[in-house]
């Protein structure tokens, strides 16, 4: 049967992460879902655990670049593969937290039946940070709840949850290897902007549904080494592993299907 959504994840030497990730999927996911993770030669721990989990699509790009074009490459790479109506761009460090996620976020596109996509100008959506530090970001930003526009942000598009229709993105010829910027943003700006409806999510929705914090992948595969960078990451990190969802995942080892 057809997938619904199928779900891209490039992934490199972000072993405990991409567990999270995926194990996150598998329990919470209620839609038929197809699960394509393209290892970029990660060739430690993280390889090893993808290769005998075999209830995702495991494809390696073996010639992969390091970093932002090695993400590009794997995008182009999973899109071929993909068979579901729907593509969804997700990170390694993008880990879902409820039940029904999926049908929500679909539920939430379908109120706009000439939507080709949504994603978020939001960055970071950490739901586990402390109340005052939610409300100062609230604050801070101007897109509190979803709503659909008809192209009006200037602001750059997020990829770490960009959900966009498969015929679409195909008939659209995209290539990300060959983007400038940012994946998503790049698609975003070239063929959505001024075009097709696209709905924005804000910060609300999504903070219900998932978590991700920027540049995770980065800081762990030393691509970035700022100490104010790394010292913050983990931080969230800490806060991330002590919830009660996060550490029934990681105890659930059944969600591996090895």
């Amino acid at each position: 049967m057809q997938p619904t959504i199928s779900i891209i994840i490039p992934q490199y030497k972000t072993y405990q992460v991409t567990r999270l990730c995926l194990r996150a999927l598998k329990k919470f996911s209620t839609l038929n879902i197809e699960v394509i993770v393209i290892d970029n030669n990660s060739a430690d721990e993280s390889l090893a655990y993808l290769e005998k989990n075999k209830w995702i699509q495991l494809i390696k790009n073996n010639n992969a670049s390091i970093g932002g074009l090695g993400h590009k490459q794997a995008l182009d790479i999973g899109i071929k593969a993909a068979k579901g109506d729907w593509v969804l761009l997700f990170h390694s460090d993008t880990i879902v937290l409820k039940k029904a996620w999926d049908k929500d976020l679909l539920d939430l596109v379908s109120q706009y039946p000439n939507a080709v996509g949504a994603s978020s100008i939001v960055r970071d959506i950490n739901p586990f940070a402390s109340w005052y530090s939610q409300l100062i970001r609230k604050f801070k930003e101007n897109q509190f709840s979803y709503h659909h526009t008809l192209n009006t942000s200037s602001n750059k598009m997020m990829s770490y949850c960009f959900l966009i229709k498969r015929d679409f993105l195909i008939h659209s010829g995209f290539n990300f290897e060959k983007a400038e910027g940012d994946v998503a943003d790049a698609l975003y700006r070239n063929h959505i902007k001024d075009k097709q409806p696209f709905l924005l999510m804000g910060r609300n929705f999504l903070q219900n549904i998932l978590w991700h914090t920027s540049n995770v992948s980065s800081i762990l595969t030393g691509q970035m080494t700022d100490t104010k960078s790394i010292n913050k990451l983990h931080k969230k990190l800490n806060s991330l592993f002590s919830s009660t969802v996060i550490a029934s995942l990681m105890q659930d080892n059944s969600l591996d299907n090895f």
